[in-house]
């Protein structure tokens, strides 16, 4: 599953491509929320129960999100490796995945959690030569993963057309590496976890473009087990009558002290999403 080779420990140019798109379209987003003008959406609420800073002010509102999430898994070994399983492996070999957002609102007020579990397996056969002499040889690895972001927000700017929202909360993620290897009559097993919290903080808008279409917007930043943490999301949202279809980019990255987590100095998850967004 991990395709490395010696490179020297820098930030890939696939890397450095993947945030500028995350960033140009964060921008757009934000572009778009200043451009439009309120008339344009005057009234597009209609008096809707939104979670994120549009619930009434007597009740609790709920609501929840189910996406699926296209990502491929990058990130740096303490060795300097490089590691790269885009998403056409990741399907491939996706035994079990869930991404999903649940969150109550009241007034002004958010909570919130967004959560996804990953499992993941691949093995490898081939031959090595073990003093001339060939030998068959299997592996097959299985990662795991658990990430959670908890926390709340406050809607502190509504235009009637841009909300926007101050967020505070807390990362966890949790990962877990089990090995079978088979030299020869020799084979072999090990298995390994650890996990890490991070505090963050971050903005989340959101902007209607008519009655129908809007974006949402999200980026956060934090530190504390990892050395540092962030995300950014873009979207855009088509109104149905009882649920609303999203689709977007999400990119999400952990900086790692001296690989304190299963041997990673960097790892990220980013590419394209597709779910539905329901109030309840």
């Amino acid at each position: 599953m991990n395709k490395s080779s010696a490179y020297p420990r820098t930030r890939s140019h696939e890397s450095m491509l993947k945030r500028f798109t995350v960033i140009l379209l964060l921008k757009t987003a934000l572009l778009l929320a200043t451009a439009v003008p309120v008339a344009a959406a005057e009234g597009s609420n209609n008096g809707r129960v939104e979670w994120f800073g549009g619930a009434p002010t007597d009740q609790w509102v709920y609501g929840a999100e189910v996406y699926m999430w296209g990502a491929d898994i990058g990130g740096e070994t303490t060795s300097g490796a490089p590691v790269d399983v885009d998403f056409n492996d990741l399907f491939a070999d996706l035994e079990l995945g869930f991404m999903g957002t649940l969150a109550a609102a009241r007034d002004k007020w958010t909570l919130f959690g967004d959560f996804i579990y990953l499992d993941v397996e691949d093995d490898d056969r081939g031959t090595i030569d073990i003093g001339g002499t060939l030998t068959n040889a299997k592996i097959n690895v299985e990662l795991r993963g658990f990430i959670s972001t908890l926390g709340g927000a406050y809607s502190f700017l509504d235009t009637g057309t841009t909300r926007l929202n101050l967020v505070a909360g807390a990362r966890y993620l949790w990962l877990k590496a089990d090995v079978d290897l088979d030299i020869g009559p020799v084979s072999g097993d090990g298995s390994d976890s650890d996990h890490v919290w991070d505090g963050v903080v971050g903005l989340r808008g959101k902007t209607d473009l008519n009655e129908k279409w809007y974006l949402t917007y999200f980026a956060d930043v934090g530190t504390g087990d990892s050395d540092l943490t962030w995300q950014a999301l873009a979207a855009i949202s088509y109104r149905f009558e009882k649920l609303d279809a999203v689709f977007g980019y999400r990119y999400l990255e952990w900086v790692f002290d001296d690989g304190d987590m299963l041997n990673f100095d960097e790892l990220d998850l980013s590419g394209p999403f597709a779910g539905i967004k329901v109030r309840f």
